[in-house]
């Protein structure tokens, strides 16, 4: 009895130890099971953005370019492209159509582009478009007119196309042209209401004709009487003298010379002798006359009303009888042609063995390196490659490895080469025939 006593006792001892032990269980936190290893991932961090934006192909985005705002000291705010670099607008241009060719795109080479453009800050993405150009290629449009750079602009910053002819502007961020006075006399829409023609004295050439600021006139030998047969990019590099009524007579000048004829356009052109009268686009101050014989058709005015046929100061055409073909070094290109003088020659990309294919106001722009005798090589020239090419008025322009070689009228001095990569089609050339830097 006694034993079955203590062995029941027992039990409910056992029993007690059982249950505490479920409650302390119980009472403590569950186990947290240990979490799965997952293998990481290349996925890339992305940065929020202030705004959304959609990204382009590889190659769109290397082709897109960039218009943005530009603080000019003068002009206020105006478009460039994503170097810096000025971009204009043409006057004569339609909306979303362009009228510059030729020559003209040489002098004012387009902003083209394989997709479209981007706008920068404080540009109207909805105002950036694209029309087409003659070959094919898209010219990015702003306001729906085409933008262009400037051949003359080396730097961001320069704004040395600003009203050339009085149809060539900065931009503004609403897509309006800035109209301010520019380095260029007045020659557009805005002629003056009274022109006057005076007499300068130049050191080198006498007597010539000048505008009122002293800008000096030049005649073309290729016009006819009481007709101008320059167009195109041709007035680009040649602003007509224009007027809304008459031309006067300074002193030393015959009023009864003075008159004046119709542009296509419809403006008035000032002549002097019958012949229309013109400034250049390379003369920057009173004074200049960097156009004489440009090309061995444009010449400075005598009172008499006769052109004044002089040697080119620098960069002209050669007509002598034996010309010379040389090697310079140049600073940053290395060894390239150039003529007795030193000034560099260059080549077309777009020509063709012994075929020019420059013409009209290119060729006003590009003066082809003529001669009537023989062409020799100087040292470090190969003979063999020297020849040459018939021109359209007849005269030979010199070719190197068939191709023909040119002045670029920007050159103002042996060692100038500003003419190199012009519209990615001008280039100086290697004496082993090649343009330097073509692709």
């Amino acid at each position: 009895m006694k034993s079955s006593s203590l062995s029941r006792r027992s039990m409910w001892i056992f029993s007690l130890i059982v249950m505490a032990a479920l409650m302390l269980a119980a009472c403590q936190p569950a186990a947290t099971p240990a979490a799965p290893t997952v293998a990481p991932t290349d996925v890339p961090v992305v940065e929020p953005t202030a705004e959304p934006t959609m990204a382009p192909t590889e190659a769109a985005v290397m082709e897109e370019p960039t218009i943005n705002v530009a603080e000019d000291p003068n002009l206020g705010q105006i478009l460039v492209d994503g170097k810096g670099m000025t971009l204009y607008m043409f006057t004569k241009d339609e909306a979303d159509k362009s009228n510059c060719e030729g020559g003209c795109l040489t002098a004012w080479p387009p902003l083209v582009t394989s997709g479209s453009a981007v706008a920068g800050e404080g540009v109207d993405q909805a105002m950036i478009g694209t029309a087409e150009l003659p070959d094919g290629r898209m010219i990015v449009t702003y306001n729906h007119m085409p933008l262009y750079y400037w051949q003359k602009d080396t730097k961001p910053g320069d704004v040395t196309g600003q009203d050339v002819n009085q149809v060539w502007y900065v931009v503004s961020p609403a897509g309006e042209v800035v109209r301010e006075a520019g380095s260029v006399p007045a020659t557009g829409d805005d002629a003056q209401t009274d022109v006057t023609i005076n007499v300068a004295e130049d050191p080198n050439l006498g007597q010539i004709l000048v505008d009122g600021e002293g800008m000096t006139l030049y005649m073309f030998t290729k016009d006819e009487a009481d007709k101008s047969n320059c167009e195109g990019g041709c007035l680009t590099a040649w602003p007509p003298l224009v007027t809304a009524s008459s031309a006067k007579a300074g002193e030393g000048v015959d009023q009864a010379m003075i008159g004046t004829a119709d542009l296509p356009d419809g403006r008035k052109i000032v002549t002097y002798n019958h012949m229309p009268l013109y400034y250049w686009q390379k003369d920057t101050k009173p004074g200049d006359t960097t156009g004489q014989d440009v090309n061995q058709v444009w010449y400075v005015v005598g009172p008499d009303g006769e052109p004044i046929m002089e040697a080119p100061a620098s960069g002209g055409a050669t007509d002598s009888d034996d010309v010379k073909v040389m090697v310079a070094d140049h600073a940053t290109l290395g060894k390239i042609l150039v003529d007795a003088k030193g000034m560099t020659l260059y080549m077309f990309t777009k020509d063709e063995p012994n075929k020019v294919n420059c013409s009209g106001g290119c060729l006003t722009a590009w003066p082809p390196f003529v001669a009537e005798g023989e062409v020799k090589a100087e040292d470090g020239v190969d003979q063999a490659m020297l020849g040459t090419a018939d021109l359209a008025d007849g005269k030979k322009i010199v070719t190197y490895n068939q191709m023909p070689l040119y002045y670029w009228a920007g050159d103002t001095k042996p060692g100038d080469a500003t003419g190199q990569d012009v519209n990615q089609v001008w280039y100086v050339v290697a004496p082993d025939g090649n343009p330097v830097g073509a692709p």
